[in-house]
């Protein structure tokens, strides 16, 4: 398996999913470097070394913002910058309750608890 930006990338599925499969591009944005690199799009990812130059050129230039493990890193930042602040959304995230005003009498029984050390 090839690894683009920290994410293994299936070598059997087509390459548009596989490409989807990088944290922060989505399968919109994937069709769109597939269509820049040239890949067709029933390509399959087994083109792993004529694959990695041209993709890591097109991510360079077609995606300005963070992908893969920084940005997990940038969005756990933001969210450990609000429990520091003590502001509501940030107690929320502590809590592990929903962030965004949905209910909490009947539903987010499913909402898993992202305990964030603030120390």
């Amino acid at each position: 398996m090839p690894f683009i930006i920290g994410t293994s990338i299936p070598e059997d599925k087509v390459l548009v999913q596989s490409v989807s499969h990088i944290y922060g591009i989505g399968l919109f944005q994937s069709k769109i470097l597939c269509k820049k690199a040239g890949f067709g799009s029933d390509s399959r990812g087994n083109h792993v070394n004529f694959l990695k130059g041209k993709f890591l050129e097109n991510l360079a230039e077609a995606t300005p913002l963070p992908l893969g493990a920084d940005l997990r890193r940038f969005k756990n930042d933001k969210i450990r910058r609000l429990c520091v602040l003590l502001t509501y959304r940030g107690l929320r995230h502590r809590k592990g309750l929903p962030v965004r005003g949905q209910r909490t009498h009947t539903n987010a029984k499913k909402r898993t608890a992202l305990k964030f050390n603030v120390s």
